[in-house]
């Protein structure tokens, strides 16, 4: 797999990693199954154990559920649909075939990337006064990165 990387810079104070992304989704037209690109913002989450769609996306791309699970937020215990989609982050990084939760969303997004697609690679958030920086790359380098083990 060849190596691909980004990064996003934002603002120190900034409340949130928001980028751009495309899911591809799997619809059917007149019996003809098809795949329909979409733009779309999201949320890079570490919290997060999967990937998630907003209920509004969701709908809006008419998803049919593949599964459902018991979710636990800060706002309780429910049923939730998974869906399946394949997920494109800035570079031309692709996961094909990604289950996906769906969640309430948000304003400023409408998917969440979550830890079964950063764990895939590598990324660091760092900062210094005024501006951070989020980078990734995948595959990962398989070495560990472990600040405490290198010379500053």
């Amino acid at each position: 797999m060849d190596t691909k990387s980004f990064s996003i810079r934002l603002p120190l104070n900034a409340p949130a990693i928001i980028i751009d992304a495309e899911l591809f989704i799997p619809v059917i037209d007149q019996k003809i199954e098809k795949t329909v690109s979409i733009k779309t913002k999201a949320l890079i989450d570490t919290g997060a154990n999967s990937s998630c769609i907003s209920e509004r996306l969701a709908n809006a791309c008419r998803l049919r559920p593949i599964s459902a699970m018991k979710m636990i937020s800060a706002h309780g215990m429910s049923i939730a649909q998974i869906y399946e989609v394949s997920v494109k982050l800035p570079n031309e990084i692709l996961f094909e075939s990604v289950p996906v939760v769906e969640v309430s969303g948000s304003k400023s997004f409408d998917v969440i990337i979550g830890m079964d697609i950063l764990s895939k690679g590598d990324f660091v958030y760092s900062s210094n006064e005024e501006t951070a920086c989020f980078s990734m790359r995948i595959p990962s380098a398989k070495e560990l990165i472990d600040f405490s083990k290198r010379p500053l």
